[in-house]
């Protein structure tokens, strides 16, 4: 009897315990944001960070680690990475880096350029005692904006269930999530695989300020970056988490901003929901555990936070619904309690009105897009993957009709010719597939990733690569006819007119290359540095004339024989999109705060009409179809404009996505994708679906 009732205390003291954290002694310093350039000069950031570095050294309780939340170099050149290892060679305890944007939007060689760079893989984890420690890979190829790829998110999916629901989790990346300026777009998918778990503290980058805020209930911190004068030191001790922060202004880890306790507190059941009744909208929370002094606020999309009003055994709010177009969305109500933990519950939210569109299909392709969407003569939709595919579906319903997966990441836009897809890939490879069955022809490799877009002429296929040469290839074979050798990195698709190629790249060039030969006939050097290169938005041709945009912001309309400069265009901000020609006439958008569009004369450059769509357009050119001009949003707004005089003439609000992509069109349908990997088919004319 005593052996069994010791065996039953035992066993409860065993269930106690795996309630509760074991102890834990150790300090870390966290970093952000070291935007090493490729200059070891006094008074750069690296040396301002070597600065640093040797502060944190010298601190009277040794840290046991570093982590860096991403922005480790600037560009991600080879020159700047060595610069970086030296530097961090100065720190004498480990130090765990996450890329940043900076690390792999202009990186010769992509994300493979951080891993090789920082000798870092792109996501990890790692245990310090009892404290289990996670880096994600939070950063978009080629682009300033984040999102959680699936691939990682299953895998950090799997890394917790061998965790397990009590030990505490401390977890760092680069972009925000669950502030009001959304980041990362499908940060509502990262919080659900936390949610079960004792996440205990998010390390952030990105935003370069000293701040902290709350992510359900755990508390998120950022700081400046490091050339800038700040990291934070964060002691882990006492069953309690506290961090301090290092300022320009303190000059010590001394200012205390949070503490945290290593148990997880309860988190408080509560409800919310969004009625819809006679065209008005009316937002609810339910109180449930929350304190009757908690304040509650939502917001639509990535809008700002507006309060909601304590009204019986909850809060309520009208819903704003005179700006809130058909389509889906999320309504995101936040409750702030008085110690200043937020809780964020999001309702997804699906609008129709008369006369609206709606989807003819949707489909996942399982991977994020960014690219132009190809619609082929043969009834396929092509959409290439950063997932590493190509797939093909059918236009009409959405179905997968075939994949080709490859080694790496598919920025290129496929072009098809003579019923093939020509396309490239970050595993250094170009492609050539049969457009009916998706059976490889040929691959033929290049010294690096393959991010741009293929042109085809003459039986000549040009294509650029990032190891700054520019191919021609035989269409049949692969075979390489000729290169040709730029200066820096490629990313947007080539263009012909027939006898001319026209490539620009991430040295400031424009260039056509003869398409037999690959001798270059001309070159322009646009934008006044690096950063303005012509480089992002592919050229077009029309009327005897190459038209491309650099990233200073101006459209740019050149002989396309002679290359001499007809005219040019000042901006605003045109240089993200690429110029589409149709009709005499050249549309394109804009990196302006409400989404402009504008349509020039292809002879004059004079402007004919200008639009706003209200939302902030990055990558995204413009499509013709149906008489209508159509682009997306980041955001996820889709605008169909009349071509004619840029009259609004319907917008669409697609799923949680970034939408970087290019749209499609056929004769009834519109296509448009986005980083959730969701394709959607809405109708040119949406009176019928």
């Amino acid at each position: 009897m005593v052996n069994r009732s010791f065996r039953l205390l035992a066993l409860l003291i065993g269930m106690l315990c795996a309630t509760l954290p074991a102890r834990a002694d150790f300090s870390f310093v966290h970093i952000t944001d070291t935007h090493v350039t490729a200059t070891d000069q006094p008074d750069s950031n690296a040396d301002k960070n070597a600065v640093l570095l040797r502060e944190i050294n010298a601190l009277r309780r040794k840290p046991a680690f570093a982590v860096l939340t991403g922005d480790v170099v600037e560009v991600g050149t080879d020159a700047e990475y060595g610069i970086y290892r030296k530097m961090r060679d100065i720190l004498s305890i480990p130090l765990y880096a996450a890329p940043g944007n900076h690390d792999v939007r202009w990186n010769p060689r992509g994300k493979e350029g951080y891993t090789l760079g920082t000798q870092q893989p792109l996501y990890q984890s790692w245990n310090r005692e009892n404290v289990h420690f996670i880096l994600l890979d939070s950063t978009v190829l080629l682009q300033h904006w984040g999102h959680m790829h699936q691939a990682m998110l299953d895998w950090l999916k799997a890394d917790l269930e061998k965790v397990g629901p009590n030990r505490p989790v401390i977890i760092g990346f680069h972009h925000w999530i669950g502030r009001e300026a959304v980041q990362v777009d499908n940060e509502a998918a990262l919080r659900q695989i936390l949610f079960p778990y004792n996440v205990r503290l998010f390390l952030i980058g990105h935003g370069h300020s000293d701040i902290q805020w709350s992510v359900n209930g755990v508390p998120a911190i950022m700081a400046k970056g490091l050339y800038q004068g700040s990291y934070n030191l964060i002691e882990v001790g006492g069953g309690q988490i506290r961090v301090l922060r290092r300022t320009e202004e303190s000059k010590a880890p001394n200012i205390e901003v949070i503490s945290v306790p290593l148990l997880r507190p309860a988190t408080p059941a509560w409800s919310a929901d969004v009625q819809i009744e006679n065209g008005r909208g009316t937002v609810l929370a339910r109180r449930g555990d929350l304190p009757e002094d908690a304040r509650l606020a939502y917001r639509v999309n990535n809008g700002p936070y507006r309060p909601m009003t304590a009204q019986g055994e909850g809060w309520t709010a009208d819903l704003e619904m005179s700006t809130i177009i058909p389509g889906e969305h999320v309504v995101t109500v936040q409750a702030t309690q008085v110690d200043g933990r937020a809780y964020q519950l999001p309702i997804n939210l699906t609008l129709t009105a008369p006369g609206a569109p709606r989807p003819a299909w949707t489909a996942n392709v399982g991977g994020a897009v960014q690219s132009r969407l190809v619609r082929g003569a043969d009834g396929s939709l092509y959409v290439s993957t950063m997932g590493g595919d190509l797939v093909a579906l059918d236009a009409s319903t959405g179905r997968e009709r075939w994949r080709v997966r490859t080694g790496g990441a598919v920025f290129s836009t496929p072009h098809i010719d003579n019923g093939t897809v020509y396309f490239g890939s970050a595993d250094h490879h170009v492609y050539a597939v049969d457009a009916a069955t998706g059976a490889l022809k040929w691959k033929t490799k290049t010294g690096g990733a393959v991010f741009a877009g293929a042109s085809t002429a003459q039986g000549v296929v040009c294509i650029a690569s990032v190891d700054t040469n520019v191919y021609g290839l035989d269409a049949a074979t692969g075979a390489v006819l000729w290169t040709a050798k730029g200066e820096g990195m490629y990313q947007s698709k080539a263009a012909t007119d027939g006898e001319r190629f026209f490539v620009g790249g991430w040295d400031n060039f424009f260039r056509a290359f003869d398409v037999k030969t690959g001798k270059e006939v001309w070159r322009n050097k646009f934008g006044e540095s690096f950063y303005y290169s012509p480089a992002i938005g592919s050229p077009t041709v029309g009327g005897g004339k190459v038209y491309v945009t650099s990233n200073d912001g101006k459209l740019h309309a050149m002989d396309a024989a002679t290359g001499r400069i007809v005219w040019e265009v000042p901006g605003p901000s045109l240089g993200y999109s690429g110029p589409l020609f149709r009709e005499g006439r050249i549309y394109n958008a804009s990196l302006t705060p409400t989404g402009r569009v504008f349509a020039f004369d292809a002879e004059t450059g004079k402007q004919v009409w200008e639009t706003p769509t209200g939302s902030v357009i990055y990558d995204s050119s413009a499509a013709w179809g149906g008489g209508n001009i159509y682009v997306g949003s980041v955001d996820g707004t889709f605008s169909a404009l009349r071509a004619t005089d840029g009259t609004r003439v319907w917008q669409y609000r697609l799923g949680p996505g970034h939408v970087l992509a290019s749209p499609a069109t056929d004769e009834s349908r519109v296509y448009i994708a986005s980083l959730s990997g969701q394709v959607t088919a809405l109708p040119l004319d949406p009176g019928r679906r």
